[in-house]
């Protein structure tokens, strides 16, 4: 027997009767469920389940064979027990919400581009989209400006079971092909598309629609949205972050960005002044130097590199220098003109423990005093 599902019809309601039809090992079955299961990409609804005074939290809801299970961590309940089911409305409106947003961005996408949403996936933290088409930043902020639109427009989404004749006349959206009664969610002059999933009455009740970030996937592209409360959240916390770093910086929101990339730039012109002082101090080390080894704490590999061809050039023989890791071990350089600086790793071997290699011209590596 087939389960009847209640939000096909009913998606705003949280609460319905049922009676059990089956349970076993940990699954219960009713005969009729507002929880839906786990499909279409998209997480189960969360809830419980409420008999003879008790709640029973549903863990996961799957369905085979159009039989939907209900997990439930107890034996307590038995086929014809009467039973009272409450849905987690949070929940259940904000995969809505996201699930609807998808369905706007994905209907423009395919309108625009031509591409199908290959996958979806709708989980209590990411709602992702796979298209088989690369779209340009340019052409993914143009989507979402449009299907924001669409969303203040409060268009009506209508979902319904068309006859098998209508549905043979109806250019809709799908990712596979489907057989028996197909569910189609229609949002007027945007989306036709095969869904299972509830969704909200209204293009309105998404409240908002923003892209989160995106990347090439497959040759195609992987897109992350979040609509409604989810980029509610999004936008508060990228407000106030954008607010403390005003503060920090005794400016306002608007000059935030310019005062970072401020920041940014000194920091850098600080930087490469420090490289020019660090590769002076080295070079002049090296220059004043009897000896066929210099110990450094410069760590930069650009100044190492540098100063080690500069020390074989005013050097004879082999040479060595040595970059204080902060452990206790060094990086090293070695070679020198004239000279296989392989042959020096036999030498080095008598101080430290060495790992490394190189070519004829130089080797290079870790040392740790033995």
């Amino acid at each position: 027997m087939q389960t009847e599902k209640l939000f096909d019809t009913n998606p705003y309601d949280t609460e319905f009767t049922a009676q059990v039809v089956g349970a076993e090992n940990g699954e219960v079955v009713l005969d009729r469920t507002l929880f839906f299961p786990e499909e279409g990409g998209q997480t189960c609804d969360k809830g419980y389940l409420e008999y003879g005074g008790k709640q029973f939290e549903v863990e996961a809801v799957r369905i085979e064979d159009e039989v939907i299970y209900h997990r439930i961590d107890t034996d307590e309940l038995k086929a014809g027990d009467k039973v009272t089911g409450h849905i987690d409305w949070a929940h259940r409106f904000d995969n809505m919400q996201n699930h609807t947003g998808e369905h706007i961005y994905s209907g423009i996408v395919h309108s625009m581009k031509g591409y199908d949403n290959v996958g979806f996936s709708l989980t209590e933290t990411t709602c992702q989209m796979d298209y088989n088409g690369k779209l340009t930043d340019k052409e993914i902020a143009e989507v979402e400006e449009k299907a924001n639109q669409v969303i203040w427009s409060a268009l009506t989404v209508d979902c319904r079971y068309p006859s098998k004749e209508e549905l043979a006349a109806i250019d809709y959206r799908s990712k596979k092909e489907l057989t028996g009664a197909v569910r189609i969610v229609t949002i007027p002059g945007v989306d036709v598309c095969a869904c299972c999933a509830p969704h909200v009455k209204t293009t309105a009740e998404v409240g908002v629609l923003k892209v989160l970030s995106h990347l090439n996937y497959k040759g195609g592209t992987r897109l992350y949205i979040a609509c409604g409360k989810r980029a509610y959240s999004e936008f508060v916390s990228d407000f106030d972050a954008l607010t403390d770093i005003g503060h920090l910086f005794s400016t306002g929101r608007p000059d935030a960005l310019d005062a970072v990339k401020k920041l940014i730039d000194e920091k850098q012109t600080l930087k490469n002044e420090l490289a020019e002082f660090q590769k002076a101090e080295l070079f002049n080390q090296i220059d004043t130097t009897d000896d066929d080894t210099v110990f450094t704490k410069i760590t930069d590999r650009n100044i190492l590199n540098s100063a080690f061809n500069h020390f074989k050039e005013v050097h004879d023989g082999a040479c060595f220098i040595f970059s204080e890791k902060g452990d206790g071990s060094y990086t090293f350089l070695a070679g020198g003109q004239d000279i296989d600086a392989r042959t020096l790793l036999d030498g080095l071997k008598e101080k430290y423990n060495v790992r490394g290699g190189g070519k004829s011209d130089m080797i290079q590596g870790s040392a740790t005093p033995l």
